[in-house]
Formats: C-alpha cells, structure tokens, sequence
C-alpha cells in the first residue's frame, strides 16, 4: 500500500538533514590534527602530553591552553647537569695535560716523553669514556624513550615532538644531540630560545621539538 501523498509545504522527514553546526563524522580527530579550530596550524599540546582530553561536548573542538615552553634557566641547567661527568674528567684530563707540556717542553729530547702528570691523563681519560657511555644512556636512551634525562628530571622539563606531542624516541635524540652542534658553532643557537616565541634552539626547529615545562605528578 503506497503512502498518502504529502501536503504541499510539509517538510520531507525521510531525507538527511543537515544539522547547522554539527561536528565532523570522527569527533576525535581533530587530536591527530596539528591544527587548530581555524585552521591556522598553530599547535597547542594537550597538558596531560597525549592522552585524551576532558569530557565534554563531543561536537566541539576542546580547547587547550597554551604549551608551557620551558624557560632557558632551565634548559641550561638541564644540559649543564647531563653533561656533569663529561666536565669532571676533562678538568682531571687537563690537570695532567698541562704540566705534561711543560715537562715536555723541557726535554731535551723527543726521545724519552716525560712521565710528568701522566696518571692524571690516564685517569682523566677512562672517566671521559664511561662519561660519553652514560651520556648515551642518559641523553639518547632514557630521554628519548621517556622525554626526560637526569638534567631534565632535576629541572622539572621535558623534551617532546612538536608534532605529536610525545618523546621522539633514542635514534632522534641522538640526531638532535648531533644537530646541536650546529647551536654551539654558531653560540647564537643556544641563546636563541631567550627571544624565540616556542623558546627552541636550532636543533629544536631543526628536528621539530620543543622542551616544555613538566606537568605536577598526580597524587597516587
């Protein structure tokens, strides 16, 4: 039996409606989605660095506040303390290095070295190699993997990808370890977050990180 026809006018409710304002079909995407609501690129991480947001409506995009880039008093301390080991066994290496020139530059001949400051050379040298292993481990392994070295734990900080908002993993630390040399030979690099509006370096913008102020741990 066939329906009575519609009275002209009414509207058609067997059809889609289009809903003014309705969210897209995925009301989660937007979180793989770097952009913000106008569509302008601007990043603005989640605090809880990844997880979901707060509950509400699902057809609205939430609203996260601005990313609390790390100070670079901090930064700068963070590296000072990872680099801590490396900085003792120069200066032991040094202490023996220097009275070695003298000495040698008093020896009459190339053919006997003197054996002035030899032991703090050679001790200064072992400590230089177990300072670059834990500076591996410390620097590339555990940052990478957790966003947070000794130096980055001690000032409360964190390294994170730009993009996503979570570690970037060994292999990326030991490449932006690498471009930070770049940020040394230029010494500017390294200033360069005093004035920056994400406070990054060039390795950071280089490598598309950003260091941000570690969220307070909650409560167990």
């Amino acid at each position: 039996m066939s329906d009575p026809p519609r009275p002209s006018g009414s509207p058609d409710f067997t059809s889609p409606v289009p809903v003014s304002g309705s969210g897209p079909a995925d009301p989660l995407a937007h979180r793989h989605n770097p952009s913000d609501a106008t569509g302008h690129g601007q990043y603005r991480p989640p605090t809880d660095f990844g997880h979901n947001a707060r509950g509400g409506n699902p057809d609205e995009q939430p609203s996260y506040p601005a990313p609390d880039y790390a100070h670079w008093g901090k930064r700068a301390g963070a590296l000072l303390l990872d680099h801590l080991p490396i900085y003792a066994a120069v200066i032991v290496f040094f202490v023996g290095y220097i009275p070695f020139v003298f000495a040698l530059a008093d020896t009459p001949s190339t053919a006997s070295l003197p054996t002035t400051g030899m032991s703090p050379m050679i001790i200064g040298g072992v400590l230089l190699m177990v300072a670059l292993v834990w500076n591996l481990y410390n620097r590339w392994f555990v940052a990478g993997r957790t966003g947070q070295s000794l130096g980055k734990r001690v000032t409360k900080i964190v390294l994170t990808s730009e993009q996503t908002a979570r570690p970037i993993g060994p292999m990326n630390a030991f490449l932006r370890d690498l471009v930070h040399i770049l940020d040394g030979l230029t010494c500017v690099g390294y200033l360069w977050p005093l004035w920056d509006d994400r406070r990054q370096t060039y390795a950071d913008m280089l490598m598309k990180t950003i260091v941000l102020t570690a969220p307070p741990r909650s409560a167990p």
